[in-house]
C-alpha cells in the first residue's frame, strides 16, 4: 500500500546524493511536494512527487514504480534497476533525456547585466507581480511559469520572477518553477515569433541577479540541448544526462482490464462529415487498437488507442477522444462515416 509520509525526514537519507532541488521542495513540504513510501515507519524506498516530476529514490519498488500521482507525470529514476520497473509497468512511456546542472553556477555579475542592458528598443522587462501573475495564469503558453504554486498569494510570497512585455503582452519570462527554503529551479519560456533576439537571456539574467542578491540559490534543470545552452551562458555547468519517462494523465482514466470482444468490429476507414473529409483508419495489432492518419503537414501518423470506457478511446498528449457507435465514429463530436474500401 501507497502512503504519503508526513515526517518527511525519515526519508531524506535515501535521497542523499540526488541534487535536483525539486526533490528539496518535496523534503520540506513546500508547494504540495509529497513523498510517498509503502512504510511510514522505516522506508527503504520512496517517491518525490511535485509539479510535473516524480523521482524515485532507494531500494526498486514495484508498487511505487505502479503509482502514478493524478496528471501528468515525468518518472525519474535514479538508476537502471528503477528504470526497468518503470518501462515494466509503463511500456507506453515517453522515454526521454534530460540535463542536470551542477548544483552551484559560476556567475559574472557583468555579463548578467550586460544581456539585460541588451533587451531590443520597444521591449519592457518587468518583474511580476499581481497583475502579470494573472496574465501568466491564463495564458497557456505561459502559465507553466506560475502554476505550480497553490495559489497567487502562495507565488507572492515564495516565488519570483521576470517577465519582458511588448505592447501590453507577454512575449517572454522567466520564473521560479519550484522554490525551497534556499533557492528556487527556473523556468523560461520565450513566445515563438520572439525568439533569437535574446529575451530568454535577458529575463533569465534577470531572474539569477535577483537570486543572488538575497543570498538564493538559482538552479536549473534542461529539457533539451538548447535549454541546455541557455544555461550554460548564463555560467551554470554540465553535470551529467538523466532518463524521463513520461507518462501521460489518460492514464488515470483507461481501463487496466478491457473488453476486447468488438475491437474487432471498430476496424476500418473513416470518413469525416465535415468539410475536411479527413479520413482515418482503425487497425488492430497485437490486441490493441491504434488510429492511422496524416497529420497538419501531411506526414502519416499512427497512434495507439487507449480504452477510457466500452466503446470510447483516447490518445496520449491529447483530448482527442474516439467513440464507436451505430458504425460510424465519432471524433470531437465530429461523425466519421465507415467507407465502402
Amino acid at each position: 500500500m501507497i502512503f504519503e509520509l508526513k515526517d518527511t525526514k525519515k526519508a531524506a537519507p535515501l535521497f542523499e546524493g540526488l541534487h535536483d532541488s525539486l526533490i528539496q521542495t518535496c523534503l520540506e513540504g513546500l508547494m504540495g511536494g509529497k513523498i510517498y513510501v509503502t512504510d511510514t515507519e522505516a522506508p527503504r524506498s520512496a517517491l518525490a512527487f511535485v509539479a510535473e516530476f516524480a523521482y524515485f529514490a532507494g531500494e526498486p519498488d514495484r508498487e511505487l514504480a505502479a503509482f502514478k500521482p493524478q496528471g501528468y507525470a515525468g518518472m525519474v529514476p535514479p538508476d537502471d534497476r528503477w528504470a526497468q520497473l518503470i518501462e515494466e509497468y509503463w511500456p507506453d512511456a515517453d522515454k526521454t533525456t534530460r540535463y542536470a546542472l551542477k548544483k552551484d553556477g559560476k556567475f559574472d555579475r557583468k555579463k548578467l547585466e550586460s544581456f539585460i542592458a541588451a533587451v531590443p528598443d520597444g521591449y519592457e522587462l518587468k518583474r511580476i507581480d499581481g497583475d502579470i501573475y494573472d496574465m501568466l495564469i491564463k495564458d497557456e503558453d505561459f502559465d507553466d511559469s506560475v502554476s505550480h504554486f497553490e495559489s497567487k498569494e502562495q507565488y507572492l510570497d515564495m516565488g519570483r520572477g521576470f517577465v519582458i512585455m511588448k505592447d501590453g503582452e507577454i512575449v517572454s519570462a522567466a520564473s521560479s518553477y519550484t522554490v525551497y527554503s534556499k533557492g528556487l529551479d527556473i523556468q523560461i519560456d520565450t513566445a515563438e515569433a520572439e525568439r533569437r533576439k535574446g529575451l530568454a537571456t535577458a529575463t533569465g539574467a534577470a531572474l539569477i541577479l535577483s537570486c543572488l542578491e538575497d543570498g538564493l540559490a538559482p538552479r536549473w534543470d534542461a529539457a533539451n540541448t538548447d535549454s541546455l545552452h541557455l544555461a550554460e551562458k548564463f555560467g551554470f555547468e554540465f553535470s551529467h544526462e538523466y532518463l524521463c519517462y513520461w507518462v501521460d494523465a489518460i492514464f488515470d482514466r483507461v481501463i487496466k482490464d478491457p473488453d476486447r470482444s468488438l475491437w474487432d468490429s471498430f476496424c476500418g476507414r473513416y470518413e469525416m462529415e465535415n468539410e475536411s473529409r479527413k479520413v482515418f483508419e482503425i487497425l488492430l495489432k497485437d490486441g490493441d487498437l491504434y488510429c492511422a492518419f496524416s497529420g497538419k503537414n501531411g506526414d502519416p501518423l499512427e497512434l495507439k488507442l487507449f480504452p477510457v470506457g466500452e466503446n470510447v478511446f483516447g490518445f496520449m498528449w491529447a483530448d482527442d477522444e474516439i467513440v464507436f457507435k451505430d458504425g460510424a465514429m465519432i471524433v470531437n463530436n465530429i461523425k466519421c462515416n465507415r467507407t465502402k474500401d
